[in-house]
């Protein structure tokens, strides 16, 4: 074989070999378990609510104070759903492959898929919990578009809505080293929302070998409840 043929392959070898490097960074960029910002979490967020909105959230109201949780938008164990999934007390955990992004959350039972390799959403698709989410990097961050939400979880988050209205899109990224990942959400939903609103959490990232833990919702307690008895369970 020719030295020259030789150099052209070694040159290759090279260029797949960094190409591959460059993928990999990207990647794993949001790879990891992350925590929200205690900051963020629980504040007192202003939704443009349209009057329809606003009726359900009152009427939510009376119910709390009658002491019907069911009729205030809570189920139980019913799964946390978008966007409540992406931000509450409990942590997240994002999988990256090259067709999807896969995002668990302690609290909910149903793992959130962001495919990387359809531009559309498809037609004739149940409504979900989640959604379904289309996702595309643009330089470091990742878009994604979700829609197709049913209506049966609690329409209302402090850091959005949720209807079979609800058209939402995020924008992710790490700062600080990758120590941070910002999410910023812009919602549109003719239904419940006067004009298009945007919110923006962070989150930390949680020390290596971070597991998820086993939160298991039963009927009738929580999570301290179902360890009363056992004088070796950690309830705090």
């Amino acid at each position: 074989m020719s030295s020259s043929r030789l150099l052209s392959i070694a040159l290759g070898a090279s260029a797949a070999f960094l190409l591959a490097g460059a993928a990999s960074a990207q990647v794993t960029s949001l790879t990891g378990m992350w925590l929200l910002d205690g900051k963020d979490f629980g504040r007192d967020v202003k939704l443009p609510l349209t009057p329809q909105a606003e009726k359900i959230r009152e009427d939510q109201r009376k119910a709390v104070a009658a002491g019907d949780v069911i009729g205030a938008g809570g189920k139980q164990c019913a799964p946390s759903g978008m966007p409540s999934m992406m931000a509450n007390e409990f942590a997240l955990e994002v999988l990256e492959t090259p067709d999807r992004v896969t995002i668990l959350n302690e609290a909910s039972s149903i793992p959130r898929s962001i495919y990387l390799d359809e531009t559309a959403h498809p037609k004739g698709l149940e409504p979900s919990w989640n959604g379904h989410s289309i996702g595309r990097w643009e330089g470091k961050t990742l878009v994604v578009d979700t829609i197709n939400f049913n209506d049966k979880s609690n329409p209302f988050g402090f850091i959005g809505v949720h209807s079979s209205t609800t058209h939402l899109v995020e924008r992710l990224h790490t700062e600080s080293d990758g120590q941070t990942l910002v999410g910023e959400f812009t919602y549109e939903d003719p239904r419940l929302l006067r004009k298009p609103w945007t919110g923006v959490v962070h989150y930390k990232r949680l020390p290596p070998h971070s597991e998820l833990w086993e939160y298991v919702c039963e009927v009738g307690g929580g999570w301290q409840e179902r360890f009363k008895g056992d004088p070796a369970a950690k309830t705090k």
